[in-house]
Parts: C-alpha cells; structure tokens; sequence
C-alpha cells in the first residue's frame, strides 16, 4: 500500500542527482519542480497540481532523479513503490494514458532540440564543442560521463584552450567520490566558476542589468557573487537574486534562495526586503495566510520608506 507522507513547507522531497524509486502521487499541498535545461542552461520550474503524480521517469527507469522537488506550502504525498504504481497504473487505463501524453510530449520537445541542434548554422570548433558538452554532462550531473569527455579531449588536443579545466574533470574517473552521482563535486569550469568573479564588479553590472529589465542575466552576475561565498556584497547579492527570480515569476525558486540567505544572514539590515519577497512569492502563489505573515514580520523591521511599501502589500492580503 502506498504511504502518506507529511511535508512542512520549505522542506524537500528529494534533489535532482538521487536515486530513489518511489513515485509520488501530491494529494495535498502546493509543490514545485525546479530542473535545468542540458541545452540552454537555464533553470525551469513546474507546478505539481493535487491529483498528478511526479518522480515517474526516474523511478521505472532506475536513473538519477532529474529535478529537485520543493514544498512551497504544507502537503501531503502518497508514495509508492514501483510495483505498487505498476499495479496501480495496470487497473487504470487512464493514468496508463496520461502518462503515455506525457512521455509523448518529451519526446517531441527532445525531438525538435536534436532537430535545431542538427540543422543550426553556427559554427563551433572540436575544441569549445567538447568543452561544452563536457560542461553540459556536468550541469546535469553526470559527472562520470563528464570526466570521460574530458579525458578524450586531453589525448586530442593537448595544447588546448580548456586543459585546465579538462584535466580537473578527468580527475573524476580518476579519483571518484562515493555516490559521485548524487554528489556535486568541487569542480568548476573556469570561464563559469567564482574564482574570477570581483565580487564588485558583478553588483554594477548586475544593478545595470536590472535598471535595463534584464533580469535573467543580472540574476547570473548576483549569483557568481554568491558562490564566492561570504563577501562584503554577499547578502546584497542574495536579496538581488532573489527580486530577480521573482520578476522571472521563479518563485519557488526565490522562495528557496531567500530561505537560505534569512538562514545565513539573521541580523543582515537587509532581512526585511527579504521578507518582503518571500511574501510577494507566497501572494503570488495564492496562500495569503502565508504572504500576510511574512509581510507582518518584515513591516517589523523595516525602515519607515520600505514600511509603506509593505503595509501596501499588507493591506492587498487583507492584513
């Protein structure tokens, strides 16, 4: 018999790299699907309504989880195992049904991306082409697939413009990790990785961004800044990147990002701003018990100009 599982929000069910069998079935709750898309690079998130199920792909085909699954409010989740869904789904045609729309539809989209791929007029060079699909089984987890590309492109051009960052990715066949799969190793490519982020020209150039409404490419610049780790403009940069995924309506996302930075930064000046996010998230969302909350708790410490700002806010929950 499948299981009701109980989970708080902000929790998660489980992140993309795990291995686990179960399928999920969301009877209760509000729960979000944050992924990343191997072609762009770009995060996707998707909303799981009551009655749909998620975790299927990876858990009949035994492959690595391929999102990760947050909680954005209270919910309840039936778990099954795969011989309890295969069972279950035999003596229902039309979850059988469902499902088979589903795949359809995936493997159209994947489809069309070979297609765009295989009839593109851009040219690339063996040597960044190898980088970037290196780079590309890396984003994705594939860490093992990642390095043997790597240890190819060392034998083909040994004198190449990506080496360094080869010869640390073939250092994973070389010295796996345990549960490598799961587990995201320190590597990071250079031209992408923090080590060359100044942490002060990012904040220009991410506030330069925004004030030409191009959220999506500031919200890189503070997030190269927050993977340095903690820096002067580290929690500026959090409560950036968060105002920016809540302009791209990432707002799972921001959720998520936010709760990291009130949990990191308690005492920051900027925590009100922050809350004020996390609240127009929950709003967006349509839980206003919960924006109402947040809201209340970040009017409390506001200064008097932002104060207004959020009363507004307050008023529109009904608060």
């Amino acid at each position: 018999m499948p299981k009701a599982i109980q989970y708080k929000s902000n929790s998660v069910i489980y992140f993309a790299g795990d291995i686990d069998d179960r399928v999920f079935l969301l009877q209760k709750g509000h729960i979000a699907l944050n992924s990343t898309d191997v072609e762009t690079g770009k995060q996707i998130t998707d909303y799981i309504k009551e009655g749909e199920f998620f975790g299927v792909k990876s858990a009949l085909g035994h492959f690595p989880r391929e999102e990760s699954v947050l909680v954005i409010a209270d919910s309840i989740c039936l778990a099954f195992s795969t011989a309890e869904f295969e069972a279950f789904a035999m003596t229902n045609t039309r979850i059988i049904m469902k499902m088979l729309k589903v795949f359809s539809t995936q493997l159209r989209q994947i489809h069309h991306q070979i297609e765009s791929i295989l009839h593109s007029e851009e040219q690339t060079d063996c040597d960044d082409g190898m980088f970037s699909v290196a780079s590309c089984f890396y984003k994705s987890r594939q860490y093992q697939a990642a390095s043997q590309v790597a240890v190819r492109y060392l034998r083909l051009y040994p004198g190449g413009k990506h080496v360094q960052d080869m010869k640390q990715m073939a250092q994973m066949s070389i010295t796996p990790q345990p549960s490598q799969q799961a587990q995201k190793p320190s590597f990071s490519p250079s031209d992408t990785g923090p080590s060359s982020v100044d942490p002060n020209l990012s904040m220009t150039l991410a506030q330069g961004l925004i004030g030409q409404g191009k959220w999506d490419e500031a919200y890189k610049q503070y997030h190269s800044i927050i993977e340095l780790g903690d820096t002067p403009q580290t929690a500026k940069a959090y409560v950036g990147a968060g105002k920016c995924l809540f302009e791209l309506r990432e707002y799972a996302r921001c959720i998520q990002l936010l709760t990291q930075f009130v949990s990191n930064y308690p005492k920051s000046i900027l925590l009100s701003e922050a809350l004020m996010y996390m609240g127009k998230c929950y709003q967006e969302l349509d839980q206003n018990d919960k924006a109402k909350a947040f809201y209340t708790k970040a009017r409390a410490l506001a200064t008097p100009q932002l104060a207004q700002e959020i009363q507004s806010l307050l008023e529109s929950v009904g608060g």
